[in-house]
């Protein structure tokens, strides 16, 4: 069986393409697509795996039937997801609140079929001023039967003010209800920068980066896209070139593909080691056994849960505000290290209080 380095590599190989409507089928045996089933389904890439293969040979092995009933449960998901959307939508705009919905079916709309592309809670981003109406209706009787992440700002996330996103967003029909959603500069922004704060832990993050670029407009604007922070716009470029260098999205044309020959040298094998360990569909990987307050009161296990902690190089570098070049990245992992210890020392006092 591949080792875990060589099973990120057949994933990535596996996903190449599989957002497109005629990919060709891959070179993999039915060992090898076994040995990466689990990682696709935990990562929510199995309906994608099953675009990939469903024309080729490996379509009756048993792995490529596990694919098959992912891609079949989120397309059902979808139908029901999308329901809700508009149910959400609908709410909100009786409370006199126009929502911008970004992630989820807002990048599921670019795949040829919305069933390749899993989501589950809505997202929603809310003027500052209709924040509270907004908290309200979702707090309503009726709000509290679906699952909504609400947003009031991106100043700092990604470098976007909420009154930025509402004069570049657009209304997209679902259905019978129109839902606002981000110019498709902006959603880019917002889908790369949100990989890299959580690590690129999901390959399905960067198979939304490539559908993305590949759907983008006729006259997208790259300098929109990429902002006026040059550190950011190296981060956003970078993310651009990991699809094409790893998923072979086309970025032939595109103002940052000079960019491709300059790509850190740790990045890469940084993204593709996060893609080694399985993991549910629902919840980052576990990097520790325990809150840091537990080990106030019993500090057996502390210096193993310590290694587990370290940092990964991708959301050390972003944490700390660093650039993605050829620097080592200790120095910034040491930084995130430093920063948390520091947040957790301020909220100690409070914790320990309430007994946690």
């Amino acid at each position: 069986m591949a080792n875990q380095t060589s099973k990120s590599k057949l994933v990535a190989s596996l996903l190449s393409h599989s957002w497109r409507d005629s990919a060709s089928p891959p070179q993999l045996s039915d060992d090898e697509l076994a040995g990466i089933t689990p990682l696709l389904l935990g990562s929510g890439a199995g309906a994608l795996a099953w675009q990939r293969i469903r024309n080729s040979t490996l379509r009756e092995s048993p792995a490529a039937l596990e694919l098959q009933q992912a891609y079949k449960l989120h397309a059902v998901h979808a139908s029901v997801f999308e329901d809700r959307i508009k149910k959400v939508v609908t709410l909100l705009r009786s409370a006199h609140v126009d929502p911008v919905l970004i992630k989820g079916w807002a990048v599921a709309r670019l795949y040829p079929d919305t069933g390749l592309r899993p989501y589950g809670d809505v997202d929603l981003c809310v003027r500052r001023s209709e924040y509270t109406a907004a908290a309200d209706a979702c707090g309503s009787p009726e709000g509290q039967r679906y699952i909504v992440d609400l947003h009031d700002r991106f100043d700092r996330s990604v470098g976007l003010s909420t009154e930025e996103l509402y004069d570049r967003s657009q209304l997209c029909k679902l259905g019978d209800v129109e839902v606002r959603v981000p110019c498709a500069e902006h959603h880019l922004r917002i889908m790369s920068l949100h990989m890299l704060r959580h690590g690129a832990w999901r390959p399905l993050w960067l198979c939304d980066i490539a559908v993305a670029i590949e759907t983008r407009p006729a006259d997208f604007d790259w300098d929109l896209c990429l902002g006026r922070n040059r550190k950011t716009a190296n981060w956003i470029a970078c993310c651009i070139v990991l699809a094409h260098q790893l998923l072979g999205a086309e970025v032939g044309d595109t103002l940052v593909a000079h960019r491709a020959k300059n790509l850190p040298s740790w990045l890469i094998s940084n993204v593709l080691k996060q893609w080694e360990t399985p993991y549910s569909m629902l919840q980052a990987p576990v990097t520790h056994a325990a809150p840091m307050a537990k080990y106030i009161r019993d500090p057996r296990g502390l210096i193993a849960d310590l290694r587990r902690r370290w940092p990964n190089p991708i959301e050390a570098t972003v944490y700390v505000g660093g650039p993605f070049n050829e620097l080592p990245r200790w120095p910034f992992q040491v930084g995130e290290c430093v920063g948390r210890t520091a947040k957790f020392i301020a909220r100690l006092p409070r914790a320990l209080r309430e007994g946690r």
